[in-house]
């Protein structure tokens, strides 16, 4: 039986439309060889030092909880290969405690390659439901995010699926936000603003109830003084930060680049107003995922102390929808953003700024000599 031309000439076309343009498969090359350089870290230090942190936390809570934020104690935990002298404290609440406690039980490398598998194939996933083509994974800040062992692919993953979930399932969603903000509540700042602009007034309930429930658990299993210690380790560690050069350099936020510059990290607050209208206004309009996952981060980073570069792997895949707009006449500014976002420059707020640049890209004129729609997108939800 003999092939229907106008099919094949269909099926031609459709598998030209769907391939990646010469430009971003370019870019996507330069990703994944910017990714494999992050290999190079292990000249000056093994993979998974940040988690070891976390998983010294986990082994404080089980062998003397009274020491969980005494930042020497947790840091000979560790016995990691840069040695002792150098403080790698616990910083995060009790109630995350009941995350890392179960990687604590085993040796801290062997937890570290299962939690960043665990958490990373979680984060792929969210990012694709998020609407995100499969290869946000290439863009360098991942790979990054998965050789130093973070919180941030857990989190990720968990604020992506709550978000689109919400609608159909809003106590579920609740729950997966409220499972967030128990590990790092600073990062959802924004978040109940958010729901309150959609109306989601049973997905606030959920995020209530899950956190005070986790809460709930810490306390009865460790009591309260664990709380006010950690509140009263915040400053000390907002102290070992600030005296840091290299992890200022490294902070993306403006309150970190303005320490920098040798200026008073308080006038970020300023920034304040003007983040919670992006929230509000993002939300409010019903934007797309990625302007969501853009605004919700963007928003938190902008007014908070400190979070460092690997935090940018949650922009991931907001950045690669925007990438994916190859028909849209603003795509080479996209392209540089995205370009930019990667470098590694100091202070590392200029990494956040170009990244937030993206939805502001929106409201410029198109550019004259690149054709395309206005606005279309390669993938669902972008």
């Amino acid at each position: 039986m003999g092939l229907n031309p106008h099919m094949t000439r269909f099926t031609t076309a459709t598998l030209r439309d769907r391939l990646p343009s010469p430009i971003l498969l370019g870019v996507l090359v330069v990703f994944a060889v910017l990714s494999l350089t992050t290999l190079q870290l292990l000249k000056v230090q093994p993979a998974g030092v940040d988690f070891a942190g976390l998983w010294a936390g986990g082994k404080a809570a089980v062998t003397d909880i009274g020491r969980l934020y005494d930042f020497r104690y947790v840091s000979e935990l560790q016995n990691w290969p840069l040695g002792f002298g150098r403080l790698r404290p616990y910083a995060y609440p009790p109630s995350a405690l009941l995350f890392f406690i179960p990687f604590a039980l085993a040796p801290w490398n062997f937890s570290y390659a299962i939690w960043t598998g665990l958490t990373a194939g979680f984060f792929a996933w969210s990012g694709v439901k998020a609407g995100a083509p499969k290869w946000f994974v290439l863009i360098p800040w991942v790979a990054f995010a998965a050789f130093c062992g973070q919180v941030t692919f857990l989190l990720g993953g968990l604020v992506m699926a709550g978000l689109v979930i919400n609608e159909e399932r809003p106590i579920a969603a609740g729950v997966l936000f409220g499972l967030a903000a128990a590990v790092k509540p600073q990062l959802l700042m924004l978040l109940p603003l958010a729901l309150i602009a959609e109306g989601r007034w049973r997905t606030i309930v959920a995020t209530g109830v899950t956190g005070l429930a986790l809460c709930a658990v810490s306390v009865a299993l460790w009591g309260l003084t664990p709380w006010f210690e950690w509140l009263d380790a915040l400053p000390r560690f907002e102290r070992l930060v600030s005296g840091a050069r290299l992890l200022v350099a490294n902070a993306i936020t403006p309150y970190a680049a303005l320490v920098w510059f040798h200026q008073s990290g308080t006038w970020a607050l300023l920034l304040a107003p003007g983040a919670a209208f992006w929230v509000w206004r993002t939300f409010r309009r019903g934007a797309d995922m990625a302007d969501r996952i853009l605004a919700l981060f963007g928003g938190a980073f902008l007014i908070s102390p400190y979070a460092m570069n690997y935090e940018l792997a949650l922009f991931a895949p907001a950045t690669a929808t925007y990438l994916a707009r190859t028909t849209d006449r603003r795509w080479p500014g996209y392209v540089a953003a995205a370009l930019g976002q990667v470098l590694v420059v100091h202070p590392a707020f200029i990494s956040l700024a170009v990244t937030l640049s993206l939805p502001l890209q929106k409201r410029l004129p198109a550019l004259p000599f690149f054709k395309g729609a206005a606005e279309p997108s390669l993938i669902p939800n972008g």
